[in-house]
């Protein structure tokens, strides 16, 4: 065991394989929390270890937190934390192995996602060490870590949920480009990047954290992203640019769903299930070359009494079957699954059953909606809303999986009414 400044000037272990868990910014002085344990600890255990337990209290100088207080003021800490976690993944690029991937562990506060997507100080400077170190994002993944209910999460801004970064040496080879090769190079691997993610279980809860990962190897790739002015693109201008690109990405794949779903989109993101204007029904609905009565015949829209609104799922026909609606909308798709998963005699096995009825488009539609009526919801903080929406969005794979349990178990039936029928048979003509 050693016990060594990672942002030291000594050196670490050579090709070392780096898995760590870093401070994280401004959060908790674990130094301060570590002295409750270390004196009891010292008192057993420093015969054995003497080097590790030689001072009276744990060492918090040193500590890589942003604290004001130690520092002086709130940007005085910022720059200790910059420079010392500079230092530290320095000293890892040098003394890391090459063929290994380094992972780095990154917590998030509950009040760390703006309006812009994830830029928060500590996100933003961390992720811009790593760069500045000379390694290249492979990939950002989240990972469920932290409990609100815990006693520290109650009421506070406490770590909302973890993400890990895998990393690897950028070339030394590696070349500058421009903002636009940046923007061009997000625009053409950002959609195939976003569908193996979904297809990889990641929520819309996740999404935005995720998303950074192919955006961030993106840009770490490059010595350097240039503006139009030659100077350096920051890390914080880098994740806004990815989550526009982002949204962007969301905004062409809501082109494909049908004229009604699409104006469901709009007017969910207007006002949601609240009333508004007949009028601005009127005019939204002329946008998609869509009627009023249209969207009053396919069953997701009333407008009556001078007031016009999105049908809520609570009014929606629970004996709805896709195979029977002669007007049938993804928006419509997407509701009736989340009303079955939410309702309690409904759940997965009702949910794949009519997921099946829609078949593979309409299905594949009501996915995508889920996705973007999460960011809808997110960034207007609907967040009951939101949480139905990430629900269906996960539950995709245990709806998959119960739809081929469902498909076999009706296969098996089949073959064996048909070979009791044989058996039946070949009794007669014996007989």
């Amino acid at each position: 065991m050693i016990q060594q400044d990672a942002a030291g000037d000594t050196p670490l272990l050579d090709k070392t394989v780096v898995a760590t868990d870093p401070p994280y910014y401004d959060n908790i002085g674990y130094a301060d929390l570590s002295d409750f344990f270390y004196v009891w600890q010292r008192r057993t255990l420093r015969d054995i270890w003497p080097d590790l337990f030689r001072r009276v209290l744990v060492p918090k100088e040193e500590e890589l937190v942003a604290t004001p207080y130690r520092h002086g003021g709130k940007s005085a800490a910022e720059q200790f934390f910059m420079e010392g976690m500079g230092q530290a993944l320095r000293n890892m690029y040098r003394s890391g192995a090459d063929e290994f991937p380094v992972t780095l562990y990154y917590a998030f506060k509950q009040a760390e996602v703006a309006k812009e997507g994830l830029t928060s100080p500590g996100w933003a400077t961390f992720l811009q060490a790593v760069s500045d170190a000379g390694y290249t994002i492979d990939g950002t993944w989240p990972v469920r870590t932290e409990l609100s209910s815990r006693t520290v999460g109650l009421g506070a801004n406490a770590l909302a949920s973890s993400i890990v970064l895998v990393c690897r040496k950028r070339p030394m080879h590696a070349r500058a480009i421009t903002r636009r090769e940046f923007m061009a190079h997000l625009r053409a691997e950002l959609p195939d990047a976003l569908e193996k993610i979904r297809e990889g279980g990641v929520g819309p809860v996740d999404m935005a954290q995720a998303a950074m990962g192919p955006g961030m190897g993106i840009f770490t790739a490059a010595s350097r992203v240039l503006e139009p002015d030659d100077t350096p693109m920051s890390v914080r201008t880098a994740i806004a640019l990815i989550n526009q690109v982002r949204d962007e990405i969301t905004g062409e794949e809501a082109a494909g769903y049908d004229r009604e779903s699409r104006f469901c989109i709009d007017w969910f993101e207007a006002f949601g299930t609240d009333k508004g204007r007949p009028g601005d029904a009127i005019t939204m609905a002329q946008a998609y070359d869509v009627g009023i009565d249209d969207l009053q015949n396919a069953g997701v829209f009333s407008a009556r009494g001078g007031h016009a609104r999105l049908l809520r799922r609570d009014e929606l026909p629970a004996d709805w079957n896709p195979d029977a609606d002669a007007h049938l909308t993804d928006w419509e798709c997407a509701q009736h699954l989340a009303r079955v998963l939410e309702a309690p005699q409904g759940g997965i096995e009702a949910a794949a059953r009519l997921y099946s009825a829609m078949g593979p488009e309409r299905s594949e539609a009501a996915r995508m909606l889920a996705y973007r009526l999460y960011d809808i919801c997110e960034r207007q903080n609907r967040p009951t809303e939101a949480q139905v929406w990430n629900m269906l969005a996960q539950e995709w794979p245990a709806l998959e999986s119960a739809l081929t349990r469902l498909t076999e178990d009706a296969r098996q039936r089949k073959e064996a009414a048909g070979q009791e029928s044989f058996e039946f048979g070949v009794t007669n003509d014996g007989a």
